[in-house]
């Protein structure tokens, strides 16, 4: 039995006198037929099957296969607004100043990236922090060029998490990054994870087809991630993890509007907490929220959002180990697996010293 006989033999029964066999039926067959040659791998459940999506027998007459309507996509989950508290009211608080932002021709932001790499060499164990410099040059017209994303791991800068990982470190000679590290000699620094599981992906829809109302921009991002390898296990953690990469990048929003329309979103999404007055990985004062999520490889995260006091910047986003999981066991409650700071990022009419590639002007 190959794939679509099992496919059809798994679907409910109907009587053989329902049945019609037409261009719209044969239409579904070739799309389930041409989806499972697709990159995404479509997820069968047997609740998808339906009545009147069958393979019928009939007793004494040939066999008639005929499929209708067999798959539907995941439901998007309702929302469960949130409309108070001190979370919501430090989110709405950010969305007025977002609106009230006047954009110029760059957006330019200097920051940093951290995580934490767990290391066993030669009976040397121990948890560093790695972390290295960014910086991001966006210019809202085309014409002055194209966007700049840099990460300049040439600084990568190793540190011991505690006394006992840098009294290891040094035992194992304390080596430093290699691209292409011998395994006696350099420290590989890995991509960040996206998320804490690794079926969750990155948003990665055009945000200029985005909605400005808070409900409809959660359900058309709920929407792209369904179709673009299927929903997380956990979509208000994931839009939560997702809101910082908007907020990130205006020039890709069609208008301040959706960037508050995220701030908004943020605020009616169930579980998000208020941290009060925090620091940020630099020490700098800011406003926290968080949400916790949970995974079997890194164990219970909670994920922060800190903004400023003040205007419309998001200063750092970091994922803290509340109860570590099987690839950070040796990690303490409290640190921050992995971080994304803002040194300073804003809209600039000055342009970069170096012209961006692209340019005309």
């Amino acid at each position: 039995m190959n794939d679509l006989d099992g496919l059809l033999a798994a679907a409910n029964p109907v009587r053989p006198g329902d049945l019609e066999y037409g261009e719209r039926e044969e239409a579904m067959l070739q799309s389930i037929v041409a989806r499972r040659r697709s990159r995404w791998r479509p997820r069968w459940n047997p609740r998808w099957a339906l009545p009147g999506a069958a393979a019928a027998v009939a007793a004494g007459t040939a066999a008639s296969l005929v499929v209708w309507n067999v798959v539907t996509p995941d439901p998007i989950p309702k929302q469960r607004y949130v409309t108070s508290g001190p979370a919501h009211a430090v989110l709405m608080a950010a969305a007025e100043k977002a609106d009230r932002t006047e954009p110029k021709r760059f957006w330019h932001a200097k920051g940093e990236v951290g995580q934490l790499i767990q290391r066993d060499h030669r009976g040397h164990r121990y948890t560093l922090l790695a972390s290295f410099p960014t910086e991001t040059w966006l210019p809202r017209d085309p014409v002055d060029g194209d966007g700049v994303h840099s990460s300049d791991l040439g600084a990568v800068r190793l540190r011991p998490l505690g006394p006992a990982d840098a009294r290891q470190y040094r035992l194992d000679g304390s080596p430093q990054p290699n691209e292409n590290p011998d395994p006696d000699m350099g420290i590989v620094i890995p991509d960040v994870p996206e998320g804490p599981r690794p079926d969750d992906r990155v948003f990665e829809g055009d945000p200029a087809r985005l909605p400005t109302d808070p409900a409809r921009l959660r359900t058309a991002m709920l929407t792209w991630i369904r179709d673009h390898g299927g929903l997380p296990k956990d979509p208000d953690a994931w839009l939560f993890r997702e809101a910082p990469g908007l907020l990130s990048d205006p020039v890709s929003q069609p208008s301040q509007a959706l960037r508050a329309a995220v701030y908004r979103m943020l605020a009616g999404l169930p579980g998000v907490r208020n941290l009060g007055t925090v620091r940020d990985p630099l020490g700098r004062p800011a406003l926290g929220v968080a949400m916790d999520e949970t995974s079997g490889d890194l164990g219970t995260l909670q994920w922060q959002i800190m903004l400023s006091p003040s205007e419309d910047f998001l200063m750092a986003s970091r994922a803290v180990v509340v109860r570590p999981g099987t690839a950070n066991s040796r990690v303490p409650a409290g640190s921050a697996q992995y971080y994304t700071v803002q040194r300073t990022a804003g809209w600039t009419d000055t342009p970069p010293a170096q012209k961006l590639p692209g340019a005309r002007r």
